[in-house]
């Protein structure tokens, strides 16, 4: 018998819901992997004004809880797959989604899993060799160093492993003999006084300072002879850092630099105010504060929410007009739906068909005889996605030599024909079943559940 596939539609999973009515802070956005609101628009806002834009969110000014203004539920986005839970051999990785919205998401799963392996084999250290001769000393008076050597090759580490302690020692030698000591300045002394207090404004006006330093740090040696120190023990510099006559900024009025930033729900409006009343000048201190701030403005216009389509429904009976077309080279048609949903207040409709057609043979009941198994699968996600009793599988299935019909038609532009339904068919016997071949592994290494 041919086994009869069903789609397994999800059952409806429960999410976070709508708080109370009243003050919250509200938000522009919504992260689409973590449902956390982003971008405050400002606290102490009614809820049904913020969510007078159907892409805002908001939180209970109590608990703090993210909340999308959606009508509609939806999922995030899946998060990034993971790390592998280990770095050698097989482990998992997971990702997550969350229902954003005010109600409930179609499905319910929230956690997917699938194994991964990292690196086939895991770290094996190595062994070092023997130490290397020691080099010559580095220098040829007074203290310097000697160094030496080894290798982690007995044996050779394996699979990014290592060999614990160092590859190099280094110690001190010392040759017993004097280097000569060249001269080298002390740091500079203080400045001296400028002449004045303030700096004239011609480049002629600003007065000058000295410092001095010694050669003492060290002096050059007697014996053996060392240099002495280069360049002039004494400086002269500008006191341009002194000040104009100083004089401090104070800000002017506020006023209003944008319109509203939206033109339907919560928005914000930005100000700004200038430091020229007076501005500073001549190195006084600028205004305290900001130049720039921003309010809230609601323009109490519901934003439009476009459409999303639903699920594709089930595809009808393949069919053709008077005709008996069951198990026969005769093409027909058949055609499946959905629904565009969540539109409101002249948002955008969905793009795209609402109906889909394609042509097919019908081979409800038709006897095809003996069968063929597939080749094996892909290895599917591990379920439970946490947890010790985590497996994933892969399956051979039994299915239809379809009669040689040709399966596209037309002329200047080819389209595809579907065998539609379920016909009757048989496949010998594999390791005991006729119908679906399974394998299971258990996956390793899978977090516990939360």
């Amino acid at each position: 018998m041919n086994p009869r596939i069903l789609l397994a539609i999800g059952t409806l999973c429960s999410c976070a819901t709508t708080t109370a009515a009243g003050k919250v802070s509200c938000f522009s956005g919504v992260n689409r992997v973590t449902g956390i609101c982003t971008n405050l628009i400002g606290p102490n806002i009614e809820e049904e004004d913020c969510c007078l834009n159907n892409n805002y969110c908001f939180q209970n000014e109590e608990n703090g809880t993210p909340n999308s203004c959606r009508a509609i539920s939806q999922w995030t986005e899946w998060t990034a797959w993971s790390a592998c839970t280990v770095s050698c051999r097989e482990g998992v990785q997971q990702r997550r989604r969350i229902c954003s919205g005010k109600g409930r998401c179609a499905g319910h799963e929230k956690l997917q899993t699938r194994h991964c392996i990292e690196q086939e084999c895991c770290p094996v250290d190595g062994g070092w060799t023997s130490w290397s001769p020691w080099s010559s000393c580095s220098v040829t008076c007074v203290v310097g160093q000697m160094e030496r050597s080894r290798s982690c090759a007995q044996p050779a580490a394996l699979c990014g492993g290592s060999c614990h302690g160092p590859d190099r020692e280094i110690i001190d030698c010392d040759t017993e003999q004097v280097c000569p000591t060249h001269g080298s300045w002390s740091p500079w002394g203080n400045w001296g006084m400028c002449g004045h207090t303030c700096r004239g404004e011609g480049p002629n006006l600003i007065p000058f300072r000295r410092r001095a330093r010694l050669c003492t740090n060290p002096a050059p040696s007697l014996h053996p002879p060392g240099n002495p120190c280069p360049g002039s023990n004494t400086e002269i510099g500008q006191c341009d850092f002194l000040p104009f006559c100083a004089i401090s900024g104070n800000w002017g009025p506020w006023a209003d630099v944008s319109a509203c930033s939206t033109s339907c729900g919560v928005g914000k409006v930005r100000q700004g105010r200038q430091c020229d009343n007076p501005a500073p000048k001549y190195g006084g201190s600028a205004c305290l504060g900001t130049a720039a701030r921003e309010t809230t403005c609601n323009t109490n216009i519901h934003c439009p929410v476009d459409g999303f389509w639903a699920f594709w429904s089930q595809w009808n009976d393949c069919t053709r007009l008077k005709w008996n077309i069951s198990c026969r080279q005769y093409v027909g048609q058949q055609k499946r739906s959905r629904k565009c949903i969540g539109r409101t207040h002249e948002g955008e409709a969905c793009d795209g068909s609402i109906v889909q057609i394609r042509s097919c043979y019908k081979n409800d009941d038709c006897w095809y005889g003996k069968g063929i198994w597939s080749a094996w699968s892909d290895w599917g996600l591990c379920y439970p996605p946490c947890g010790d009793q985590s497996t994933r599988k892969r399956e051979r299935v039994c299915e239809p030599i379809y009669p040689n019909y040709p399966r596209e038609r037309g002329v200047q532009k080819k389209v595809p024909i579907t065998f539609s339904g379920f016909p009757n068919f048989d496949c010998d016997e594999l390791e005991g079943e006729t119908e679906t071949l399974t394998q299971s592994l258990a996956c390793q290494n899978v977090p516990e559940c939360d």
